[in-house]
C-alpha cells in the first residue's frame, strides 16, 4: 500500500475529510487534494504533520513495509484484580466463567463496604478455587 493510499485510508478511519487534515496541517485543499491522489508527494515536514494528525508514526507513512500497530493501553491492577487474573489464569477462562456464572445468584454482587474483604474471600471460596500459592486477597 503506497503512501496515498494509506493517507486515504487513515482518514476515513479516522473520520477526517480532505479539507478538515488540510486544514490540521496548514495546506490548501487543493495541495491536500494533490497529495491523497498520489500525484504530489509531501516534503518531510509536512509528512510528519500529516503523521501527527492522524496519530501514526511516520515510519509507517513513508516506508512500504510497515504495519500499523494497534495502540496499547495500560492500566494499573489492583492485587485483588491481579488475584482474580491469576485465578483465571490456572483454571483457563471457560471453567473460571462456568464457576462464576454458577454462583452468580448465591453471592451478593456489591457486598457491603464495611464486610468487603471478607466477602471477597468468601467469593473466591463459593466458587471453589483456592488463592494460589503467594497469592492473598487480604489488603494490607
Amino acid at each position: 500500500m503506497g503512501y496515498a493510499d494509506k493517507l486515504q485510508q487513515l482518514c476515513l478511519l479516522r473520520g477526517l475529510d480532505q479539507v478538515t487534515l488540510a486544514q490540521k496541517v496548514g495546506v490548501s485543499k487543493s495541495s491536500m487534494s494533490r497529495i491523497l491522489n498520489g500525484t504530489q508527494e509531501p516534503k518531510i515536514r509536512l509528512a510528519s504533520d500529516l503523521a501527527v494528525a492522524l496519530e501514526v508514526p511516520l515510519d509507517y507513512l513513508v516506508n512500504d513495509s510497515a504495519v500499523l500497530q494497534a495502540p496499547v493501553k495500560t492500566m494499573p491492577l489492583t492485587d485483588d484484580q491481579l488475584t482474580i487474573l491469576s485465578i483465571v489464569d490456572r483454571l483457563g477462562y471457560e471453567v473460571a466463567i462456568d464457576r462464576l456464572l454458577a454462583v452468580q445468584g448465591s453471592v451478593p454482587v456489591n457486598p457491603p463496604a464495611h464486610s468487603q474483604n471478607h466477602s471477597q474471600n468468601r467469593n473466591v471460596a463459593a466458587v471453589g478455587i483456592r488463592e494460589p500459592a503467594g497469592v492473598s486477597t487480604k489488603s494490607n
